[in-house]
């Protein structure tokens, strides 16, 4: 027969160092807020690539796949070639993503591989702004294929960590899966986790029409852009979830 009352946990043994605990409250929130980051910079990521790297995509593989598929029409054979290199260094982004491993002090909702992978994703991205700004924001045929595998690689690490990061029916990179779970979890009636699902969308929408308002007004520093989001993610890691050691409770005794 069940009881009601857990029993409580053993106390630490002498000597033990104190538990881990994130370093800015609670860590299933502020996970949430580095998904969003991310998915604001796929989103402008997407944008620059669509715009100015022959209609494309970087994050958005399903696109990608139909548009390889697609024969016909002017210069397909080009696009085949960009799409298609698109979606085989995101897959190698994604399987080297699933790869690192985690080791380390992390904590239970943060794995330090994550971390780690989102400090790889920024530094493509600072390589994919300078390539960037080399090419004077019209980059050749060669150029276009560099920026797109850089591009890439970035995000298929990005989709990697964001698994691993494991928030249910949330991803980063693509929202066709959100979406779904958006809808499912308004029929069910279940409005925090629909709410969250819709931070999500929109974060894609709104990463989108940043980088293409910067493309039109100022292309130059259209590669800022996905960098900017993106930049905010590990900083909201080393600021907020980076765990912290309890402090040893006093050893003396009462006298």
């Amino acid at each position: 027969m069940a009881h009601s009352d857990a029993e409580p946990p053993p106390p630490p043994a002498r000597g033990s160092p104190p538990a881990a605990s994130p370093a800015g409250g609670d860590p299933r929130r502020w996970s949430y807020v580095v998904l969003v980051f991310l998915t604001l910079g796929a989103g402008a990521m997407d944008a620059v690539a669509f715009l100015a790297l022959g209609g494309v995509f970087t994050a958005n593989m399903t696109g990608n796949l139909i548009l390889v598929a697609l024969v016909g029409g002017e210069n397909w054979q080009i696009r085949v070639i960009r799409s298609g290199l698109a979606c085989v260094i995101f897959s190698i982004g994604v399987f080297i993503g699933f790869k690192v491993p985690d080791r380390g002090r992390g904590n239970e909702s943060w794995p330090l591989a994550v971390t780690r992978l989102l400090w790889i994703c920024l530094a493509l991205h600072v390589v994919f702004l300078t390539g960037w700004i080399l090419c004077d924001a019209a980059p050749g045929p060669t150029s276009t294929l560099l920026l797109i595998a850089v591009a890439s690689c970035a995000m298929g690490l990005q989709a990697a960590a964001a698994r691993r990061v494991n928030v249910d029916g949330i991803t980063t990179t693509f929202v066709t899966g959100t979406l779904t779970s958006l809808l499912q979890s308004l029929a069910s009636r279940r409005t925090a986790d629909a709410l969250r699902r819709a931070v999500i969308v929109l974060a894609l929408a709104a990463g989108a029409l940043c980088a293409s308002l910067v493309v039109h007004l100022a292309p130059l520093w259209a590669g800022a852009v996905p960098l900017l989001f993106t930049i905010l993610a590990p900083v909201t890691v080393v600021t907020r979830l980076r765990p912290r050691r309890a402090r040893r409770p006093p050893t003396g005794t009462a006298g």
